[in-house]
């Protein structure tokens, strides 16, 4: 095995043993000491707390403005099961693609740092729950260009992911007996047909390759006894929109189907895209066709990540991710050759004369 994939994988097993979920806190306590202690005497190390989350930055400069900025996190979301598969071709486990693998990747690459460049290494652990770390990491540091491996699969670049609107809708209307339905008008159900109107509107995709808008029915409840008719309910969205459907035009269909709608926005999570046509994003893409042998596949995909807060700040940022899938899920895995290939494109990056 290739010695740098042979490290990767080692740095990779190490990370997949800390159970590093929300409120988990002497497990990020474990996984920071243990990413501190892999890293060279050279690099800078600066430790954050924002709103009792922790994140670190890994730099071979004291400035806050640089070159570069790689993006990862070290929280996974809660599994009934926490272990660490190798097999010949992949690591099975919960992190493994999700971004413990890339985070591997980067410390590796870190490690073995050799650039004129400016880099620097955002670590956070709140990604999976707010990503409100990666935020405010970019209101002291600036940067020219960001990589983000926290999108898409198989070494693809993502040119858009997206935005996210989370709306609670509640809706009054008139009670009765539950003998009497027609003295009296069902607020769930006046819910049910407000749902119908917008799922009529933007019509779920049907899969990945369905790229558009969709609209989940997360929650609903109403009601006041068993033997009435509703007169209040509430129901919760989560809506992911593209680029074609702006949330003030989804807010704005949904308000005019019933005057007696009260909407409140739970969370607005801003839209993900970057400039195919920025001079680091094309020579990134230039670079990956060369050590992939082809061109990378440029898609679009409906997760969110922490990439949205460069995008925001109109920072050019490559989204991508290892080969691998079933982020969340008992199936996760990461392939091994995929995470070499990934250092390899880094390592040229940050080679790459400007």
């Amino acid at each position: 095995m290739n010695k740098k994939l042979e490290n990767i994988i080692n740095i990779l097993k190490q990370l997949m043993s800390y159970q590093t979920t929300d409120q988990n806190n002497e497990e990020f306590e474990k996984i920071f000491a243990y990413i501190k202690e892999l890293m060279p005497s050279k690099l800078n190390i600066t430790e954050y707390e924002f709103d009792g989350k922790k994140a670190i930055v890994i730099s071979n400069t004291q400035e806050k403005e640089v070159d570069i900025v790689f993006c990862t996190h070290v929280d996974v979301v809660p599994a009934e099961k926490y272990e660490c598969i190798e097999t010949e071709k992949e690591i099975k486990g919960r992190g493994a693609f999700d971004m413990k693998g890339s985070v591997a990747t980067a410390l590796e690459l870190f490690k073995n740092l050799d650039t004129k460049k400016k880099v620097a290494l955002f670590i956070t652990s709140d990604e999976e729950i707010t990503g409100n770390c990666a935020k405010q990491l970019l209101t002291i540091y600036n940067t020219q260009f960001a990589i983000v491996p926290d999108g898409g699969t198989d070494l693809q670049i993502v040119k858009e992911e997206k935005g996210q609107l989370q709306l609670k809708i509640s809706i009054k209307t008139k009670s009765a007996h539950a003998s009497q339905p027609y003295n009296g008008e069902n607020a769930i159900l006046a819910l049910y047909d407000i749902y119908k109107k917008i799922i009529d509107k933007y019509p779920l995709p049907t899969s990945s390759e369905d790229y558009k808008t969709s609209v989940n029915l997360s929650m609903i409840k109403g009601g006041e006894a068993l033997n009435s008719v509703a007169a209040t309910a509430s129901m919760y969205i989560d809506i992911r929109h593209t680029s074609t459907d702006t949330k003030e035009s989804i807010l704005e269909y949904i308000k005019s189907l019933n005057k007696n709608l009260e909407i409140e926005i739970i969370h607005a999570g801003s839209l993900f895209e970057t400039d195919l046509n920025d001079k680091n994003v094309k020579k990134y893409i230039e670079i990956s066709k060369e050590i992939l042998g082809k061109e990378p596949q440029i898609v679009s995909t409906e997760a969110t990540s922490d990439a949205i807060y460069f995008s925001d700040k109109k920072i050019p940022t490559i989204l991508t991710n290892p080969s691998g899938g079933y982020a969340h899920a008992p199936k996760e895995y990461v392939e091994k050759e995929s995470l070499l290939k990934m250092y390899k494109i880094w390592e040229k990056v940050l080679k790459e004369e400007d």
